[in-house]
């Protein structure tokens, strides 16, 4: 039994669907395919899509590797492509789509022994990439798994936009099509009726029911073009929204907290900010010559700043990257010279789940970086003690003055990451990450059962 969750465009509400079916269904996530920088460790040190954890995280499962089996993150020289939680190196999208389709999908069915609701990626049936779907259209063809639409109704054209959709696809392929879910909307549903009858004449797929429009997502943000200021507190945060930003779902941490946090682009927005954070990276190169070409270098020094990761990088003396494993070639560049250490990438990437012990208390979160710190004469911020349940010893993050750095990612969520911000009068009151994603999930559920026809999606799910 697996169905699949599709839309006609992007950002119409697929993650948000599948995180409450997967509750709802006592399935397990699946997206075949996801190009995101936000990634996060297994527990066996597979790196997977943030979002498709999140949602096993949410239906208390354990993120597992099979559960987004390709990972794409994009790096400007092309795409880094993850596959099984293993990096493959960086191809261009026609090396990827030969790679995809000819080899890495025999190894993908072998995991369809098991019960799925399934996010497909962007739209569905786009012309230009219908023979290369992995997400949807080659599931529907070959084990002829049904999918539902959910359809963005706030940004218009949602009754036209489906039944483009149907027409693109194959005459063999439309029955796949099941229903459809209306969301993001604002009125009485009643208003819906006529729409709603003629695409279903037009179509033969069912009305599934519809999700209000929310002012704010119960979920954290899968990607950069969801991001959203949040907070009403006295502290002003900002994020600087660097090319190439990863992982900022970390920063969520602070929603509960006494901060305002808002996502920066031009020097000036940060004016008014007590603390400055550059988040992670997954090309720290391109996003450092950014911030000098935008003129953030000066406004920089004379802030409070804390570095996450790549962002942490950018504040040591030099970043060597001897492997070309950012930049594309062998080079070397340097940092802000904040802190007395250099960066040196290796070919081999640290993907894990950490913990390390600190004079602020434990921090706990995950590692994904290729960058190596090599202190010199800087005294390390923290020692980590556990990467994937085995015993390491590593020193990392470092603090001085009105800046902060450590390579930990999420560890604003534990104790002592929450300790940390208090240097800066920040006082964050959330649980930890899994206990608020779970929160989360919890409420997205309630949502879905309140306003979508849960009976008749588990009949498409059962049918499969």
């Amino acid at each position: 039994m697996s169905i699949i969750v599709a839309s006609t465009m992007s950002d119409s509400g697929k993650s948000f669907v599948t995180t409450g079916l997967v509750r709802i269904l006592k399935s397990k996530p699946l997206k075949i395919q996801n190009m995101s920088l936000n990634s996060i460790s297994t527990w066996d040190g597979g790196e997977i899509a943030f979002i498709q954890a999140y949602q096993a995280i949410g239906a208390n499962l354990r993120p597992e590797r099979y559960m987004n089996p390709i990972l794409l993150k994009p790096m400007g020289k092309g795409i880094e492509v993850i596959f099984m939680g293993n990096s493959l190196g960086v191809m261009n999208g026609e090396e990827y789509y030969n790679l995809a389709n000819k080899i890495l999908w025999k190894d993908i069915m072998r995991i369809f022994n098991d019960n799925f609701v399934i996010e497909a990626a962007g739209g569905l049936g786009e012309p230009n990439f219908i023979d290369k779907d992995l997400t949807a259209i080659k599931l529907m063809k070959e084990l002829k798994i049904p999918a539902i639409l959910v359809l963005d109704i706030d940004r218009g054209g949602a009754f036209s936009s489906a039944y483009g959709t149907y027409l693109t696809l194959p005459d063999y392929l439309r029955d796949n099509l099941k229903g459809f879910i209306i969301n993001k909307f604002r009125g009485e549903e009643r208003f819906l009726y006529d729409a709603i009858k003629w695409l279903e004449e037009k179509t033969n797929m069912k009305y599934l029911g519809y999700i209000p429009f929310l002012e704010e997502s119960p979920i954290m943000p899968e990607d950069s073009m969801n991001v959203y200021n949040f907070g009403e507190g006295d502290i002003e945060v900002a994020v600087i929204a660097y090319p190439y930003m990863s992982n900022f779902n970390e920063f969520y941490a602070l929603k509960k907290s006494n901060a305002h946090v808002y996502f920066a682009k031009k020097p000036k927005e940060i004016n008014k900010a007590d603390l400055v954070i550059l988040p992670g990276s997954r090309n720290t190169l391109e996003s450092l010559s950014w911030l000098s070409e935008r003129g953030f270098i000066e406004y920089l020094r004379n802030k409070n700043i804390l570095g996450i990761c790549g962002g942490f990088q950018i504040l040591g003396k030099k970043i060597f990257d001897p492997y070309g494993m950012e930049a594309g070639y062998p080079t070397e560049y340097n940092g802000l010279g904040i802190f007395n250490f250099n960066v040196y990438y290796n070919k081999k990437k640290t993907v894990a789940l950490s913990k390390a012990i600190s004079d602020f208390g434990l921090i706990e979160g995950y590692e994904i970086r290729r960058g190596v710190i090599k202190y010199e004469g800087e005294k390390p911020l923290v020692q980590i003690f556990e990467r994937n349940q085995e015993k390491v010893s590593i020193p990392d993050g470092a603090y001085k003055d009105n800046f902060l750095g450590i390579s930990i990612h999420g560890s604003l969520f534990s104790e002592g990451g929450k300790n940390l911000l208090e240097l800066f009068g920040i006082k964050i009151h959330s649980l930890s990450m899994n206990e608020e994603i779970q929160n989360q999930a919890v409420e997205t559920e309630k949502i879905l059962r309140k306003h979508v026809y849960i009976d008749e999606i588990f009949e498409i799910y059962q049918g499969s």
